[in-house]
């Protein structure tokens, strides 16, 4: 399930390039006006399978209709779309609950945000070679406490890339279901890769904006959209838009 949302500030601001931190705060928040027990469940713990936790939720970039793009951030923003979603119905249940409870107002950097449009998206037909763009960017990571402690962020070229985003959304799925996948394999084509270093929680991410067309079952292709590719989905990576046939 994916919510369309419309927000605005009362006058133009500047948003700084780290916004995700703050984002990623705002929705626990949101959720905890609607229902505590299941915010600090989702935070703390998470859907679990094996010795790894999914929070299991995703989000877009910030989309302002209009900014200026400065080495503080985006300025001169007042309207902006924004795009989050979930497997799990209730996560976006509890989020338009919490909302409406905080009458469609929350504070980002002490900003006054206003929701003025919350649209629930139809989800669309997916098929095997579904084409994708993402809509916040993908990153992909594998650990070797051979060569860093940190974990190595993978390029698109490396043949790990496709290989590692795949055994990552079948764990996901795995864990949302709480069985192991049976299906197929899931196969990539990634196209146009487009570096972006996004600081987030203190820490730098390296992650790609890019195109894929994802082979797998359709109930896995859904759960890409639905859950987001690669890691730190609830952190706003890896969420997808379908890319529409001419």
């Amino acid at each position: 399930m994916r919510l369309r949302v419309l927000l605005s500030t009362p006058e133009p601001v500047t948003i700084p390039w780290d916004y995700r931190s703050a984002l990623t705060g705002a929705v626990y928040e949101i959720l905890a006006e609607a229902d505590p027990q299941f915010s600090t469940w989702l935070h703390e713990q998470g859907f679990r399978w094996g010795k790894r936790a999914y929070r299991l939720f995703v989000y877009s970039d910030l989309m302002p209709i209009h900014y200026q793009p400065t080495p503080k951030g985006l300025a001169e923003v007042q309207r902006i779309y924004w795009y989050i979603g979930s497997p799990d119905p209730r996560f976006v249940e509890k989020f338009v609950l919490g909302l409406e409870r905080k009458e469609r107002q929350f504070r980002l950097y002490n900003i006054p945000v206003q929701v003025v449009e919350l649209l629930c998206t139809e989800t669309p037909p997916f098929k095997p070679g579904q084409a994708f763009r993402t809509i916040s960017p993908v990153a992909v990571s594998i650990g070797d406490p051979q060569q860093s402690k940190h974990p190595i962020y993978l390029e698109p070229k490396d043949p790990r890339f496709e290989e590692t985003l795949g055994s990552n959304l079948i764990a996901k799925w795995e864990a949302f279901h709480q069985r192991p996948w049976e299906g197929e394999a899931v196969r990539f084509q990634i196209l146009k890769p487009r570096q972006k270093l996004v600081r987030t929680f203190h820490t730098a991410v390296r992650a790609w904006h890019l195109t894929a067309r994802i082979w797998a079952p359709e109930d896995l292709i859904r759960f890409a959209y639905d859950a987001g590719l690669g890691i730190k989905n609830s952190q706003g990576f890896g969420m997808l838009e379908v890319i529409k046939s001419p």
